[in-house]
């Protein structure tokens, strides 16, 4: 036995560690298999107030504090019935990328200058949602009805 295999077997056996095997193992931490929330659209199937909506969406990761999500340029959307708008613009945002066994909560906004905004609806998106199928889940709140369409894909 060489000079240098001595040297590691004495290390292994000083810290413990009943074979090297185990100990390459141990130094390893299992892959973390990542997916993608890909936003597709947000369709308003029935406006929150008057004529329009000034909508925005939030995500939240696991709990966390939210942060603006769409529109990416801008304070808000407007929102009509019948309106349909494009979310792919916010689809660069690092929050919607995680674990499969992690989550998002996207929230949908109208916003309002003179008092506080209105929440109208939220989901909670899982990354074990993962697949190739577009999915459709239905917002409502403050009498707003929305219609937001993603896919978790793998990455």
């Amino acid at each position: 036995m060489t000079v240098r295999r001595l040297t590691t077997f004495a290390l292994a056996g000083a810290l413990g560690l009943t074979s090297l095997v185990g100990a390459a193992g141990a130094a390893q931490a299992d892959p973390v298999d990542y997916v993608q929330i890909q936003l597709v659209d947000l369709h308003c199937g029935d406006e929150s107030e008057g004529d329009h909506d000034e909508a925005y969406l939030n995500i939240a990761a696991n709990g966390g504090k939210a942060v603006k999500l769409w529109p990416a340029n801008a304070s808000y959307q407007t929102m009509g019935t019948g309106y349909r708008r494009a979310l792919d613009e916010s689809n660069g945002n690092a929050l919607l990328v995680l674990g499969k066994t992690e989550s998002r909560t996207l929230s949908l906004w109208d916003y309002d200058s003179t008092s506080s905004d209105d929440r109208l609806g939220s989901v909670t998106v899982t990354g074990n949602e993962v697949g190739a199928e577009t999915q459709y889940r239905v917002l409502e709140g403050s009498g707003g009805v929305y219609t937001i369409a993603y896919r978790v894909v793998d990455i």
